[in-house]
């Protein structure tokens, strides 16, 4: 039924996303943010089935607790984070997906290709990274070859055409 009189619609920032937290987990402020099958709040790591949320807001302590019992702040954004040493982001990666390494360290590659977001910037001290692209874009990275290169091509096209918008 439409609206008949004003009413007082609550509001968040659109950047800002609240979600339950698993059971048995402490999840630190600054860190990534991954949500599980369940659609609960995990640290971010190089796991199948997580997708990257954003930066925690806060530290929320949930070690002793059930799933659910406890919820937490995450903010979408552009971040910077600790880059590999074993799979490290450079210079010519900007533009591209970084993957989860850890709940504060992204790299060019991994197991699982979790993706952490698009690679906006590398400095010498950790690379930055907007979480947006993970959030709104493909849950993991995929990696396609062909014979002659052409499919390799044209995928990354479409690809960078559905995450870039």
């Amino acid at each position: 039924m439409s609206a008949t009189a004003p009413r007082n619609t609550d509001a968040r920032p659109g950047d800002l996303v609240f979600l339950p937290l698993a059971a048995a987990t402490i999840i630190y402020l600054g860190t990534l943010v991954a949500r599980d099958a369940a659609g609960r709040a995990v640290p971010a790591s190089d796991t199948a089935g997580l997708r990257v949320v954003g930066r925690a807001e806060e530290t929320v302590d949930n070690s002793a607790g059930a799933a659910d019992a406890l919820s937490i702040n995450i903010r979408l954004g552009c971040y910077k984070f600790d880059n590999s040493a074993t799979q490290p982001v450079d210079a010519d990666d900007i533009g591209k997906m970084a993957v989860v390494e850890d709940d504060q360290t992204v790299a060019e590659t991994s197991a699982n290709k979790v993706c952490a977001g698009r690679i906006t910037g590398v400095e010498s001290d950790g690379v930055w990274v907007d979480t947006r692209y993970a959030f709104y874009g493909p849950r993991t990275l995929v990696t396609l070859t062909s014979t002659d290169g052409a499919m390799d091509a044209a995928v990354e096209r479409r690809v960078e055409a559905l995450t870039s918008s």
